[in-house]
């Protein structure tokens, strides 16, 4: 699936006259050239906009009643109020107006990075880093705890232990379920922390520059927990892009010293998530998001199995060759 298939987003021309009256003299000219980047599975507008001045800006916008609007506020609030070291592009202007609600970023020029590029995985990684430098402790402290953000929703495993398994459930998972179950249970605590994290890490979330730097966009589900969380989120994409994580882990700043049953319960719990909502109905506006995520359920489900221990097994990841990747 490409970024481009991911969603049924809006464009400039749709919106309504009156929004589109309400930016144009904030941004000070009118809109010459509108450009749709890839990416994402929200269906909101999101484009890049050129003004007869030749300056461009980045434009996101939904109608105030749609139920992800409350992420557009969030992600404009938390980014107008971040240090200004935060490798993130900065709020211009956040409106609310005839029903929309429009937030105005200032334009980075670049592409996603590509994992599979040494020096371009290099640069993702020194981002992930940066981040949790700048931003431990947390300097957002009204910002719900990971647990009170995404404990309701990182229930997969035991959902499936206490309702029944879907009837296409992998063997593996199916003979797994109660363990699997119990080690999801323990992740909340063990991923409770002092740094804010962004907690959707992924390529279509970045921007690699003409410089080798990275700035991390779309800061829609903020929240304070472990620095390593953002990092491990971060590990599906490489595994995707057919990169060992495991050597990454062991060596990186954030997760060298993180204990290594941590990092596999939250894995477990992810894997979970992506297990269960990957068989939701698709919603109407990103028909291709459960594709997405039971693609992501596999590549972790797989990524578990040579983490945990077999019942009187070694240790899968014992023997995993590392590599250099920085």
């Amino acid at each position: 699936m490409t970024h481009e298939q991911a969603a049924y987003r809006i464009g400039w021309d749709q919106l309504p006259g009156p929004v589109r009256a309400a930016i144009e003299p904030r941004l000070g000219d009118r809109a010459r050239m509108v450009t749709v980047p890839s990416g994402g599975f929200s269906h909101g507008m999101a484009v890049l906009v050129e003004l007869d001045n030749g300056r461009t800006v980045f434009v996101k916008a939904i109608h105030g009643d749609d139920t992800l609007a409350v992420r557009h506020r969030i992600e404009a609030d938390t980014v107008s109020r971040l240090p200004a070291v935060v490798p993130t592009p900065a709020v211009l202007f956040s409106i609310e107006t005839a029903g929309w609600v429009v937030t105005v970023f200032e334009a980075v020029p670049g592409r996603h990075p590509r994992l599979d590029r040494l020096n371009e995985l290099a640069a993702v990684l020194d981002a992930v880093e940066q981040l949790a430098v700048v931003l431990t402790p947390n300097p957002l402290a009204d910002m719900p705890t990971i647990e009170q953000s995404y404990g309701a929703e990182l229930t997969g495993w035991r959902q499936f232990a206490e309702h029944g398994p879907p009837v296409d459930l992998d063997r593996w998972s199916l003979r797994n379920l109660d363990r699997l179950a119990a080690l999801e249970a323990t992740w909340s605590d063990l991923a409770a922390g002092d740094t804010l994290l962004h907690t959707d890490l992924r390529p279509d979330n970045m921007l690699y520059r003409d410089d080798g730097s990275v700035v991390v966009v779309d800061w829609a589900w903020p929240c304070g927990g472990a620095a390593w969380v953002d990092l491990v989120s971060l590990m599906p994409s490489l595994l995707a892009s057919g990169i060992d994580p495991e050597p990454i882990l062991a060596t990186h700043p954030v997760t060298a010293d993180t204990n290594p049953a941590a990092i596999t319960a939250f894995v477990c719990a992810l894997s979970g998530y992506w297990a269960r909502n990957s068989r939701l109905p698709a919603p109407p506006r990103s028909p291709n998001l459960r594709v997405h995520q039971a693609e992501k359920a596999r590549i972790a489900r797989e990524w578990l199995t040579r983490r945990i221990t077999p019942p009187g097994g070694r240790r899968g990841t014992a023997k995993i060759r590392r590599r250099q990747t920085r």
